[in-house]
């Protein structure tokens, strides 16, 4: 089934389109009276298609298990609902067909408007390569490749892809750590896997929609950044900021040796560069082309949070409705897209309040002072931090509680001071029906899934300072962020009131995550600040478009332009060849042929015993369980306590007489030993092994072995 069939992908393909077109057709339907362009009504209408693709056929999947049958339930769900949605707005179709007949000439005219566009498809085709090239083509001998970017996270994401779909039974479990519930946001994969289910490849299942979520993705930031700012410019300027971002990283680069290593050594980008303290991850690379995840998360919460601004500009119940049910679906596609999207939510219904008390002239100034606030706060605090003993890092929940007392204070003040009958209504009719939605959606996800992983050890620890290992609070920062770091200042100081309101949840999100981690491994709190960088490329970018729209000498603007261009993506450019030209083996001939062996000869509920590896073939190509594998991700981003099954592994493989309880312990049916095991293990006694279970495979360097029951 890795290979799939050429039917089977077209049936997969049909199968995602028909919940991409009826989602499309739906928002068509409820949004004919608001002032929606063609376009953005068109990526709504995607990304609410993928949200169902991602749902539907889980719902189903708690009672006829992940096959067919709930998947073509899941269809007929998609139909029906879309049939009920043209029941009750049946009267405005004749419009909606008049659009489709001026949609060339929309497009040509939205092309025309947006050049920023160009740079967004020749950003998409370079995304496009990278996933071709890296989703495990096969090469001449037989062996799957990939690239550096993607080298570790893909095995997670194909065994959760193949487990699913092959093991069916639902809820699913970790397929790399025997006997643990799936708690990881594993919607980003499910939606393979329904393709997988259809017979699609699985390259091609695992391409696809990651393709069309990149595309949400780009569009839907430059949407939220236009509706905000109403300026193409400022949108365009924003985009570049975020996507080819890169950092001050360049300087350790800036010699033949070091260039050249950029492009041959394993991590060894501007971006990416442990020994001299750069960790600002560049956004292509290293989060939308390995982390499923957080593509699929990202691609739902900025097209959600240009509807969401949209909804509390128009007061719009309809559309705070739309939000709230795409809000509540984001915990098991992306958990830290949906917390980063509660912090916004709440400092934007902090700004939603009305006030009557006039206050003084000096209070205008409040949010540019909150950010210099916010700078000398975390620098007294890291001076604290190194002077007195950790003090920040041991108390990183008392600082973040005694702040949210703070800013709940003043949320009360403004609700007492502005109160109004008829305005708290309007609150409750808007807002309200957004957190009630959200809580009736993502309430059961995070009470089922999300928090009985955060109570593993590991999870929400109080830590100070991100991933930040020496350098000062400021600088550190400013090197690794760049040059929308150095125009965040004047930028806030330019910008305006209303445009200041809706960037300020940045100052939240930043003091949260600055605060405690939320996984394990340190580095994920990235997928929250990267989203307040997003805001702070808002003012940004503005500060640039005010900047050169100013009048002053021509060419003192190009030559500050190019300044601003080298700062801002050298950095970015290396990294970005470092990825295309980057080529890896992750699965030898060998072991995918004795995968798709194992794929048409054993059950797939069967337990392997293999090595710890992370790029363990079994778990990854034919989705079978196995005891244990992925030991560089169990504890950093898993929290598992796996220290004694690995010992146990290895006791095994080295005299597995004397350790039979292992085996009824786990459950274990098959051992595979390939030189991935031998190279792995120190001792493996494979003339031991012969005498508890029968070799059913033997070719190249792998050995399958049944247990004998």
């Amino acid at each position: 089934m890795i290979d799939g069939t050429a039917n089977g992908n077209l049936i997969a393909f049909l199968y995602y389109a028909c919940f991409q077109c009826l989602g499309i057709f739906i928002i068509f339907q409820i949004s004919k009276k608001d002032r929606l362009s063609i376009a953005f009504r068109t990526l709504l209408g995607s990304v609410l298609g993928t949200v169902c693709l991602h749902w539907f056929p889980i719902l189903f999947a708690f009672f006829v298990g992940f096959h067919k049958t709930g998947h073509i339930l899941a269809l007929l769900t998609m139909c029906m609902l879309a049939g009920i949605v043209f029941y009750f707005t049946r009267k405005t179709i004749r419009p909606h067909i008049e659009n489709i007949k001026n949609l060339p000439k929309a497009l040509l005219s939205f092309i025309r408007r947006n050049p920023i566009l160009g740079l967004i498809v020749i950003c998409f085709i370079y995304f496009l390569y990278c996933i071709q090239t890296h989703t495990i083509p096969e090469n001449a001998d037989g062996s799957l490749h990939t690239g550096q970017a993607t080298y570790g996270d893909m095995n997670v994401h194909l065994s959760f892809i193949t487990s699913i779909a092959s093991q069916s039974h639902f809820p699913p479990n970790y397929p790399f750590y025997y006997g643990a519930r799936l708690s990881y946001p594993f919607l980003c994969d499910s939606i393979s896997a329904s393709m997988y289910v259809f017979g699609a490849s699985l390259r091609f299942a695992y391409m696809l929609p990651m393709c069309v979520a990149c595309l949400q993705l780009f569009c839907g930031f430059y949407c939220f950044i236009k509706y905000w700012f109403k300026k193409t410019s400022t949108a365009s300027f924003a985009w570049i900021l975020f996507f080819l971002n890169g950092g001050l990283g360049f300087i350790y680069f800036l010699n033949k040796e070091a260039i050249s290593r950029n492009f041959t050594d394993f991590y060894y980008t501007p971006t990416s560069l442990g020994d001299k303290n750069m960790r600002w991850a560049q956004i292509i690379v290293n989060m939308l082309i390995p982390q499923r995840a957080t593509i699929f998360g990202w691609a739902i919460l900025f097209t959600l949070l240009t509807i969401l601004l949209y909804a509390v500009r128009s007061k719009s119940k309809k559309w705070f409705i739309v939000s709230g049910i795409l809000a509540g679906a984001l915990p098991m596609i992306h958990t830290h897209s949906f917390l980063s999207l509660g912090m916004i939510c709440a400092v934007w219904l902090f700004w939603s309040l009305p006030i009557k008390r006039k206050f003084p002239k000096f209070s205008k100034p409040i949010l540019p002072m909150a950010l210099f606030i916010g700078f000398a706060f975390f620098g007294i605090l890291q001076i604290l931090n190194n002077n007195f003993g950790e003090f920040a890092e041991k108390n990183g929940f008392g600082i973040l509680f005694f702040g949210l007392a703070i800013f709940a204070l003043c949320f009360l003040y403004r609700l007492y001071t502005g109160y109004d009958k008829k305005i708290l209504i309007e609150v409750l009719q808007t807002w309200g029906i957004l957190l009630l939605l959200v809580l009736l959606l993502a309430g059961p996800q995070l009470y089922y899934w999300t928090f009985s992983q955060t109570g593993n050890s590991g999870f929400l620890q109080s830590h100070f300072n991100w991933d930040n290992s020496w350098n000062q609070y400021i600088w550190f920062y400013a090197k690794n962020i760049g040059l929308a770091f150095f125009l965040l200042i004047p930028g806030t100081l330019i910008a305006k009131r209303e445009n200041l309101k809706i960037a300020s949840p940045y100052l939240l999100i930043f003091f949260v995550a600055e605060l405690i981690q939320f996984q394990p491994n340190t580095y994920d709190n990235n997928k929250l600040l990267f989203v307040g960088y997003a805001l702070i490329c808002g003012l940004s970018a503005d500060c640039l478009r005010r900047m050169f729209q100013a009048r002053w000498n021509m060419i003192a603007k190009i030559l500050v332009g190019v300044a601003f261009a080298f700062l801002a993506f050298t950095s970015s450019f290396l990294t970005l060849g470092r990825e295309w030209v980057s080529d890896y083996e992750i699965y030898p001939a060998s072991e995918v042929k004795a995968c798709k062996y194992i794929t048409e000869n054993t059950s797939p509920d069967a337990v392997f015993l293999t090595a710890y590896t992370h790029n363990e073939s079994v778990v990854c190509l034919t989705g079978r369980t196995v005891v244990m594998a992925m030991e560089n991700l169990l504890g950093g981003a898993y929290g598992f306590d796996y220290g004694q099954r690995k010992q146990d592994v290895i006791d095994f493989y080295a005299d597995p007489v004397n350790h039979m309880d292992f085996v009824n312990e786990y459950q274990i049916d098959y051992i595979f030993i390939s030189n991935t095991e031998r190279g792995t293990i120190e001792y493996i006694n494979e003339a031991a092994i012969a005498t508890i279970a029968d070799c059913i495979y033997a070719q190249d360097d792998v050995c399958i072995y049944q247990i004998r029951k």
